[in-house]
C-alpha cells in the first residue's frame, strides 16, 4: 500500500513536480546544473538502480576526460552541498538513496493503486489530500537540456495523471470531497478545455459546495467557449444542472 503521508514533509525530498528541487530538513538546497540533470534521471527511475553506463549516456557525460570520474565527482559535490549523499550504488549501478522521497514516484504509486482497484469507495476514501494537487502538475516542466530520455517519461506521466484525474474526479464528487473534485476538474480542463463532461463535474461540485453564483459563471463560460470554438451549445445534462439552481 502506498504511503499516504505528504512527501513535502519528508526529511530528504526530491521534487520533480512541476520542476526540480532538493529539500533537506525543510530547507531547499541549491544544486548545480549537471548534478541536477543526473539526480533527475535517477529520480525518475526511483526506486530502481540504473547502470553507470546508462547514466553517462543519458546525461551526456561522454566528453573530455573519464566519464566515470566525472560521475564520482558529481556524487562528491552533492554530498558536500546537501549534507547527505542522495546517490547510492555499487561498482556497476547507482540510484537514489532509499531514505529519500520522490514526489513523482509517490504520486505514481497512488495512481497505480487506484487504477488496479478500479476506484473503489475504499480506495478513494484513502486518497491523501496531497495527491490531487500533485496530479495537477507536469513533470520537470522547465527542463532546458536536449535529453532524449525525458520526453517519453513526460508523455507517460501526462497520460497516467489524466486517466487518474478523469476517474477520480467523479469518485471524489460522489464522496463529497468537493474541494478535491474542483482541483481535479481544473487540472483536466487545462489539458482539454473542450471536454464538456469535465465542465459538468466542475459545475456540479460548485453547486454541491454552495458556490451557486460561481457555478452559473462557469456554465456561461462553457457556453461562450463552445459557441466560439465549435458553434454548438452546452449539452442537455449541463443545462439541467443549471436549471436545478432555480428550483
Amino acid at each position: 500500500m502506498p504511503r499516504d503521508d505528504d512527501p513535502a514533509h519528508a526529511a530528504k525530498l526530491l521534487r520533480l513536480l512541476p520542476v526540480f528541487s532538493v529539500e533537506h530538513d525543510g530547507v531547499r538546497r541549491m544544486v548545480p546544473p549537471l548534478p541536477e540533470r543526473i539526480l533527475s534521471y535517477l529520480a525518475v527511475a526511483y526506486p530502481t538502480w540504473v547502470s553507470r553506463d546508462a547514466v553517462i549516456e543519458a546525461c551526456q557525460l561522454n566528453g573530455a576526460g573519464d566519464p566515470r570520474a566525472r560521475l564520482r565527482q558529481v556524487c562528491w559535490l552533492l554530498r558536500s552541498r546537501l549534507g547527505f549523499n542522495p546517490i547510492v550504488g555499487d561498482r556497476h549501478r547507482i540510484g537514489i538513496l532509499p531514505a529519500c522521497r520522490v514526489d513523482h514516484h509517490a504520486a505514481q504509486e497512488w495512481c497505480q493503486l487506484l487504477l488496479e482497484q478500479r476506484f473503489t469507495d475504499t480506495a478513494v476514501r484513502r486518497v491523501p489530500n496531497w495527491l490531487v494537487p500533485a496530479l495537477s502538475q507536469p513533470l520537470l516542466a522547465d527542463w532546458s537540456w536536449d535529453d532524449g530520455w525525458l520526453q517519453p517519461v513526460q508523455s507517460r506521466w501526462d497520460v497516467l495523471r489524466r486517466e487518474t484525474l478523469e476517474q477520480l474526479a467523479g469518485s471524489l464528487l460522489v464522496a463529497g470531497r468537493y474541494h478535491q473534485t474542483l482541483i481535479c476538474a481544473h487540472a483536466l480542463l487545462q489539458q482539454d478545455p473542450l471536454r464538456e463532461t469535465t465542465w459538468e463535474v466542475l459545475i456540479e461540485a460548485l453547486i454541491r459546495s454552495g458556490q451557486r453564483a460561481e457555478a452559473r459563471a462557469q456554465f456561461d463560460r462553457l457556453a461562450t467557449m463552445l459557441s466560439a470554438e465549435l458553434g454548438v451549445h452546452p449539452s442537455d445534462s449541463a443545462h439541467r444542472l443549471i436549471a436545478d439552481l432555480y428550483r
